[in-house]
């Protein structure tokens, strides 16, 4: 399968694009930065851009199967306008799957550690990220929203837990090596499309 990866340099998008070429895809990794991917051996094509322009985006994405997008964080809030970007440039190139990772922050009241005031501290990046999940959902796409629990850089466990609705119980992590095989698993899975779908890990055995 020919997939695009947007954010392809930052610390999920390298796991995804490793975890692809091993399962056999075809990854065209578009970046701002393609001298962080040196090292990666076995991409189709890299691509130099700028995803808030939508020329450049639609050269990552011509005749691509899927995009896997996993833009914004909380310094640089421009999710919804990457996200409009991209949605511009999927429908000028006719591709129509989108997988794209959110926070499980946005919809979720468990676990009660997350205080108001950690949502305030969050709630220009949360807005933001809110923002694009919408547009997302009123697009044309044949897209899916994974929202992740807490990230961080632990190695991979295999052991993870997916659903549409919000977690009864913890943990409420993830490690990013284990949402990017979420991510890869995602593209091919006809009944999440136009779903929201949740992961974080499975309960320690």
């Amino acid at each position: 399968m020919k997939i695009t990866v947007i954010g392809s340099t930052g610390r999920t998008g390298v796991h995804v694009l490793e975890q692809g070429i091993r399962r056999g895809h075809e990854l065209t990794a578009f970046t701002r930065r393609p001298q962080l991917l040196e090292n990666v051996t076995g991409l189709n094509n890299i691509v130099t851009g700028d995803a808030l322009h939508v020329s450049d985006i639609k050269k990552a994405i011509e005749n691509q199967d899927v995009v896997i997008a996993i833009v914004g964080d909380r310094s640089t809030p421009v999710a919804t306008e990457i996200t409009k970007s991209l949605i511009q440039a999927m429908q000028e190139c006719s591709v129509h799957r989108l997988v794209c990772v959110s926070s499980y922050l946005l919809d979720s009241k468990r676990p009660r550690v997350i205080t108001p005031f950690f949502q305030w501290l969050l709630r220009h990046s949360l807005a933001d990220r809110l923002s694009a999940d919408q547009l997302i959902i009123s697009s044309k796409t044949d897209w899916t929203i994974v929202r992740a629990t807490r990230l961080h850089d632990k190695p991979a466990t295999g052991n993870v837990r997916i659903q549409k609705g919000e977690f009864e119980s913890g943990p409420y992590e993830i490690c990013r090596a284990d949402l990017a095989s979420v991510l890869l698993d995602t593209v091919t899975n006809k009944a999440a499309i136009n779903s929201i779908i949740n992961a974080t890990w499975g309960r320690k055995k």
